[in-house]
């Protein structure tokens, strides 16, 4: 039990200096400065919560030790917490369990942007309904905090007897939909976990290939043999997962993906691998972890032991696929597209690693489990390809993602009645909402194009570039800087034409095309234009509209009925002269609560005053409540356009 419990160790350990290499600062942060946080409570220290209930502190957590005093005062350099005339400010009674962290973070996936979810072990019989609600209070200040210095966080409270259950209320319901993910959360947990603070999970310890009941005597055996059980958090146990749940986690990746779709391959090809398994139950990717940490005594000839170093859940997995496809696919070619995804993906990481000796290993690595991409070298030239190129890769990812969930839907119609899905009704529709949002075409909407990402997809530069045919206007928008003589010769570059400016700024904003750090041009032009007017257009668009992220769209907001939520209005942008009061050129860009956008344009006062009236009686989106803003660009006849619309 001790070997056992030492290889975890070291197990963990690899993880953390992985984490540690990829970068300093942050692992700092996520290993020692947040789990000190949480550990005890101080009005000068952030997360301190004014109340005499609150909840706080981990088990067998040593502070001192974790934050010694120059990483405290590096962080903390005004706070009087340490200080010999202070109190304690630590927890006597700790009532955390376990802090532990789920996804990328230590793994060849961990990115610049990779936010670090936290599970959070607890026991809500410990802490009563209003103890949960002060330590909530005080995991959102310290998320807060840590947002503020450019770290991504969120914490996860979860009772210890529901998830050993398999009942995951509390905030991952929302997170997971609800029924959409339950043994497969559990899962993600157990493979790709990090052991911050508290206690181990008693996991580790049980060998694969139990039953339900078989794992209940063991763990009794276990107890009986004088293992101190109080030293470890029993989460329960996994070794099968009934295909039943399969569909309603097919359908919330397909929806996680919508943000940025290479990202979300691995996880779904793996949803399909274990659907298109043989039998009723499945074995899960977890068991392999374990049996490489902790068991590798029931490891197959198959499966040759690998270092501590080497245990990388997120490349093993994908090597898992690749494999599994190489001998199923049908000249489809998706291992090639888990191979592409997975670079890309340890891409984001590489650029951004200081260590290349680490860089060398991985991909060492890559190379003896061949999964690196067939066309290694335009992959790592893609800050320069060609929007048509960025888009022809997107399209080529939402085509697979849409295929295999089509490829599995018969698992919805047929296989379900026999088992029964496990996803609920109220599920499918917020899924599906988020799904319709996304790939639904409806008039004036500005419809989202199927990128890798959005964040690949934003450009550096952007020329506009104006011309007319045929006495009709068009506005283009070209990658780089370009010239009015550069743009013949480089025809590749243009990303869209439009016949409206304002339709053409917004499609871009919206899409992640055009951020703040993006660079405009405008080459000579024939109209009133001038570029200052439409970096400052495109600015009050950006400012309005932030990006959405598809995956933090409220369940209850998918519930409602659809409704506009802002609104900007952009008034006659190109200064044509207002003769009289009924004449006037407009746009109003707006926002649903489903996460659509829309553009409309008119030609009147009236139209327009018509729909402010409408924006206001339906939506109650006004200046007034604001949630609606009014732009006239400077010109001369500014004053009495808003004269007019006062009116």
């Amino acid at each position: 039990m001790k070997k056992k419990i030492k290889r975890y160790q070291a197990y963990n350990r690899s993880r953390k200096i992985k984490a540690i290499n990829f970068n300093t600062q942050t692992a700092t942060i996520l290993f020692k400065v947040v789990p000190y946080l949480l550990h005890c409570n101080y009005q000068d220290l952030p997360g301190y919560i004014d109340h005499p209930d609150v909840p706080y502190g981990i088990y067998r957590f040593l502070p001192d030790k974790f934050v010694n005093m120059e990483t405290f005062r590096r962080y903390f350099p005004n706070s009087t917490a340490r200080s010999i005339k202070t109190s304690s400010p630590y927890a006597l009674n700790p009532h955390i369990h376990s802090l532990k962290t789920i996804g990328s973070i230590g793994t060849i996936a961990q990115a610049t942007k990779s936010d670090c979810d936290y599970w959070v072990s607890i026991r809500l019989e410990e802490l009563g309904p209003h103890g949960l609600r002060l330590l909530e209070e005080k995991c959102r200040a310290i998320e807060q905090w840590a947002m503020d210095l450019g770290v991504e966080i969120y914490f996860f409270l979860m009772d210890i007897e529901q998830t050993r259950n398999n009942h995951f209320g509390s905030s991952a319901e929302e997170e997971s939909a609800g029924s959409a993910l339950k043994l497969l959360l559990k899962d993600e947990l157990f493979r790709s976990h990090i052991l911050v603070a508290g206690k181990m999970l008693l996991w580790w310890l049980i060998p694969p290939g139990l039953t339900e009941k078989q794992y209940r005597e063991y763990v009794a055996q276990m107890a009986a043999k004088g293992l101190d059980m109080d030293g470890f958090i029993d989460l329960g146990y996994l070794s099968v997962i009934p295909k039943a749940e399969i569909f309603g986690a097919c359908l919330w990746q397909l929806n996680k993906a919508l943000d940025s779709p290479f990202k979300s391959v691995i996880k779904f090809a793996y949803l399909e691998l274990l659907l298109r398994n043989d039998t009723d139950t499945l074995p899960l990717f977890s068991t392999k972890i374990l049996r490489l940490v902790t068991f590798p005594q029931y490891l197959s000839e198959q499966e040759p032991p690998l270092s501590m170093a080497e245990i990388d859940p997120y490349l093993l997995l994908a090597r898992d696929i690749v494999a599994f496809y190489q001998k199923n696919d049908s000249g489809n070619h998706d291992d090639d597209l888990i191979r592409d995804c997975l670079f890309l993906k340890a891409l984001e990481g590489m650029r951004s690693q200081k260590r290349m000796k680490h860089h060398k290993k991985v991909m060492k690595l890559m190379q003896t489990w061949d999964l690196l991409p067939r066309d290694m070298g335009r992959i790592l030239q893609i800050n320069k390809w060609s929007y048509n190129e960025l888009l022809a890769s997107g399209t080529k990812v939402h085509n697979y993602l849409l295929a295999t969930y089509k490829r599995l839907r018969w698992f919805f119609s047929t296989y379900a009645k026999e088992t029964g899905l496990t996803i609920t009704q109220r599920d499918i529709s917020i899924l599906g909402r988020k799904l319709f949002s996304f790939y639904e075409k409806k008039p004036h909407k500005i419809e989202y194009i199927r990128s890798l990402s959005r964040d690949i997809m934003c450009q550096t530069a952007i020329t506009f570039h104006i011309t007319r045919y045929e006495r009709e206007v068009y506005f283009y928008a070209f990658q780089g800087k370009q010239n009015h003589d550069s743009i013949k010769q480089q025809l590749n570059m243009q990303i869209r034409r439009e016949s409206n400016i304002i339709t053409l700024l917004a499609w871009l904003v919206v899409n992640g095309i055009l951020q703040k750090n993006t660079s405009l041009y405008l080459t000579k032009n024939f109209l009133e234009v001038n570029l200052s007017e439409i970096q400052e257009v495109a600015e009050k668009i950006i400012v309005a509209f932030p990006l959405v992220k598809f995956s933090n769209i409220a369940a209850h907001e998918l519930l409602e009925k659809e409704t506009i939520t802002y609104a900007l209005a952009i008034v006659n942008f190109h200064k044509l002269p207002v003769h009289h009061e009924k004449e006037l050129h407009s746009s109003i860009i707006s926002q649903n609560n489903y996460g659509e956008f829309f553009c409309h344009h008119y030609t009147t006062v009236t139209q327009l005053k018509n729909q402010f009236r409408l924006l206001l009686t339906k939506h109650f989106v006004s200046r007034w409540n604001n949630n609606l803003e009014v732009f006239t660009p400077p010109q001369p006849e500014q004053y009495y356009i808003e004269e007019m619309l006062k009116k």
